[in-house]
């Protein structure tokens, strides 16, 4: 599983600010923080970045042309309703970030910025995204031993955090046999997962000792243990 730092790396960022000065200067310092930084002058066109692209955290000015920052916000919030969002703000401005509290920001940044706290409540922002990412991954990764885990929402077996290649069957297999932890499957459930309602016309055994000769091969850390008479396990680490 990737540390913050690496999380950071994937991160995209939406900036949008009129003061070209200003734009320069963040987007320099931004860069060499996060994954890649995406400018807009106005909310009319962060409506258009934002939807053609994937964007992880938003950092926005609130007076701008055409459609200003709170009218974008509003806006975003109907059609995403969880995105990071940073407001940059005068002082005079605070009643605009009171209104702007209802559609769930993330903070605000005073002008003129000043650089510490800019990328503190940056940070800080982003480590609540990490610990939202972890959790998710943690609910869907399967722990198998130290290196290997499997991921059931992608269906993908992971060695040190690499994808290992499997063909369509051997993925079956380990889908079902990790489905349950420590349950045996029978060899009926197992032909009838990989090779459906045909099963029974053919005898699939010999192709299923080949699917798991070929899968320890591969993967000498998988432990499948055959049950006599029952059929097969997954040893999971505990």
């Amino acid at each position: 599983m990737i540390n913050l730092e690496e999380y950071k790396k994937t991160f995209n960022i939406l900036y949008i600010e009129d003061d070209k000065a200003l734009v320069h200067k963040i987007k320099l310092i931004l860069q060499k923080n996060f994954k890649s930084v995406f400018v807009a002058s106005n909310g009319e066109e962060a409506l258009k970045i934002f939807k053609s692209n994937n964007i992880n955290l938003i950092i926005s000015d609130i007076n701008m042309p055409i459609i200003d920052g709170l009218t974008f916000l509003k806006n975003l919030r109907k059609i995403n309703t969880d995105i990071s969002f940073i407001f940059l703000t005068a002082k005079q401005e605070v009643n605009t970030i009171i209104d702007a509290i209802e559609y769930n920001i993330s903070g605000y940044i005073l002008k003129p910025i000043d650089l510490n706290n800019f990328l503190c409540i940056i940070n800080k922002t982003v480590e609540k995204e990490y610990k939202k990412y972890i959790n998710l991954q943690e609910k869907y990764l399967l722990k198998i031993d130290d290196t290997l885990t499997w991921n059931k929402q992608t269906r993908a077996l992971l060695k040190n955090n690499f994808t290992i290649k499997l063909t369509k069957k051997e993925l079956l297999l380990l889908e079902l046999l990790l489905q349950y932890d420590d349950k045996v499957c029978t060899i009926s459930e197992i032909t009838y997962c990989l090779w459906d309602e045909e099963f029974e016309q053919k005898d699939y055994i010999s192709n299923l000792k080949n699917i798991i000769s070929r899968i320890r091969n591969k993967i000498p850390e998988i432990i499948i243990e055959n049950i006599y008479g029952l059929g097969y396990r997954i040893k999971i680490s505990k």
